[in-house]
C-alpha cells in the first residue's frame, strides 16, 4: 500500500512538534523521584549556590569568573566526578535551604549545621574549621580566654549573634559591650571605648584590614573553632551524601581545603596569621 503525502506531512508535522517539545524541557530539569546523584549524572553538571562573600565566592574582576575557595572545591568535587562545574547565583546563606529544597543547586558550602537546618536539609563534611578569635585595642595586651573573662575588660560583640553565645561561654565575667553592625563592633574597640572584639577569624581580618587603628589580632587559648559544611537535598539516596563525606575527609586529612582558604585570602590582601588554622587541629 502506497504512502499518502498528507500522512507523511502529518507524521512529519508530529516528529517535529517533538523535537521542539524535547528541546523546550531543560536536560537538567529535575523530576519528582529522581534523585540529585542521578541527576548530576544525567545532565553532566553539578550546580554549586555562590554569592559574593569572600574569601568563600569572588567574582574576578578582569575575567568576570567567580574564584574563592569553595569555587576551588566545587571545581575539584566535579573534576572527580568527571561532570562540568556549574556555578548559581543564590540570595547568600539565607537562601541556603530553599534553594536546594527547589532543586535549584545542588549543594551549598560553607553553612554551619544547626540543629534547625538539620529538620530542613542534609550536611556532608565538615569541609573546614572556622576560628573565634579576638582583635584588641592597642592599649590591651590580652592573649588567652581568662584575659578577657573580667569584669573590668570591655568586649565588644554584635547582638545576637554566635559571637555574643560565644563570649558569654568563654568569658562569662568579661563586660559585653553590644552593637547591631559589625562596623560599630570595630569603631569601638579602635576607639577605645571597648578593650576588644571578638568574632570569626574571615570578619575580623576583613575588619583590621579596614581599620589600622586596631591592635593585635590574638586566637585566645584555648582555641574555639566551629566546623563549615555542604548543605544538600534530604533524600533516601545515600551516594550523593557518601560522596562528598568521604571527598571532604581526604581533602581535609590531606591539607587541600587549609590551602584553598589561604590562598583565597592571600589573593583578597589578607594575610592569615600562622597561629591561625582552617583544620580541626
Amino acid at each position: 500500500m502506497g504512502i499518502r503525502r498528507r500522512d507523511v506531512a502529518s507524521a512529519t508535522a508530529i516528529a517535529a512538534a517533538a523535537t521542539v517539545a524535547a528541546v523546550a524541557v531543560p536536560a537538567r530539569a529535575h523530576t519528582k523521584d529522581e534523585s540529585t546523584w542521578d541527576l548530576i549524572k544525567r545532565s553532566g553538571q553539578v550546580r554549586m549556590g555562590i554569592f559574593e562573600y569572600s574569601p568563600y565566592f569572588m567574582r574576578d574582576k578582569a575575567s568576570g569568573e567567580w574564584v574563592g575557595a569553595m569555587v576551588e572545591m566545587g571545581k575539584d568535587i566535579a573534576k572527580e566526578l568527571k561532570v562540568t562545574y556549574e556555578p548559581v547565583e543564590v540570595g547568600g546563606f539565607a537562601e541556603a535551604v530553599l534553594s536546594l529544597q527547589a532543586a535549584k543547586v545542588d549543594m551549598n558550602f560553607g553553612l554551619q549545621a544547626t540543629p534547625i537546618r538539620a529538620t530542613a536539609i542534609d550536611f556532608a563534611g565538615p569541609i573546614y574549621w572556622i576560628e573565634w578569635v579576638t582583635v584588641n585595642n592597642p592599649k590591651f595586651a590580652g592573649r588567652n580566654w581568662e584575659d578577657y573573662n573580667k569584669s573590668d575588660v570591655k568586649v565588644a560583640v554584635m547582638t545576637g549573634t554566635s559571637d555574643e553565645l560565644l563570649l558569654r561561654k568563654m568569658a562569662p565575667k568579661a563586660t559585653r559591650v553590644e552593637f547591631k553592625l559589625i562596623a560599630d563592633v570595630a569603631l569601638a574597640v579602635s576607639s577605645g571605648r571597648a578593650d576588644a572584639f571578638t568574632t570569626t577569624v574571615l570578619a575580623s581580618m576583613v575588619m583590621k584590614q579596614k581599620n589600622p587603628a586596631l591592635g593585635d589580632f590574638v586566637n585566645p587559648k584555648p582555641r574555639v573553632a566551629l566546623p563549615g559544611y555542604i548543605g544538600l537535598r534530604t533524600e533516601d539516596d545515600q551516594r550523593w551524601v557518601k560522596f562528598l563525606n568521604r571527598w571532604a575527609e581526604w581533602n581535609i586529612l590531606l591539607g587541600h581545603n587549609e590551602r584553598r582558604m589561604r590562598e583565597a585570602l592571600a589573593k583578597d590582601g589578607l594575610e592569615v596569621p600562622s597561629t591561625v588554622s582552617f583544620s580541626p587541629n
